[in-house]
């Protein structure tokens, strides 16, 4: 075997580089393994990831399902028909159902042609609207009511803590004639 200098050299580095990284290259990060035994146990450190980012937390699991509230929901009708004391019947069956009102009145752009349930914005909209479709789907006897968010124009003319907004169109009217 012929030991040049320059091949004893790097001989004796790649032992040295071994040995090093033997001793120090793996670190405590990933598991220790107590002396004398088999078993694996976890240290208190994560491990950095290969790329050198920090590893995603635990996975987001998504908001549980909100259940629709009747019982205290504010609620606000208002009659987008030409039939008088619309407003105030749906109101009526609403209360008794267990919403709480502000007092019923007529819509200014008249007419509507389908009844849609308006939900307020913000901090509560999801349960809002849940609220919304649900009122939508349950409570307006005879037609197929939407859940929109509340727009300006309504905001402006309806009570401040109106959570919802029932506006009465055409298709209410005919499903649901006053008398």
């Amino acid at each position: 075997m012929n030991l040049s200098p320059a091949r004893l050299a790097v001989l004796v580095a790649l032992v040295v580089g071994g040995i090093a990284i033997m001793m120090n290259g793996f670190g405590d990060q990933g598991a220790a393994i107590a002396e004398g035994s088999d078993v694996v146990q976890p240290t208190d450190t994560e491990s950095p990831s290969p790329s050198g980012s920090t590893p995603p937390a635990a996975t987001e699991t998504a908001p549980p399902a909100l259940d629709a509230q009747v019982d205290g929901v504010l609620i606000q009708v208002l009659n987008g028909t030409e039939m008088t004391g619309l407003a105030a019947e749906a109101d009526q069956f609403l209360v008794g159902k267990g919403y709480q009102s502000f007092t019923p009145d007529d819509l200014v752009d008249k007419p509507v042609p389908g009844t849609i349930v308006y939900f307020r914005t913000g901090d509560d909209a999801q349960q809002n609207r849940v609220d919304a479709e649900n009122l939508a789907a349950k409570y307006l006897k005879g037609v197929t009511a939407t859940a929109k968010p509340l727009n300006e124009a309504l905001d402006a003319v309806v009570a401040p803590r109106t959570q919802l907004v029932v506006v009465l169109g055409e298709d209410y009217a005919t499903a649901n004639p006053v008398g």
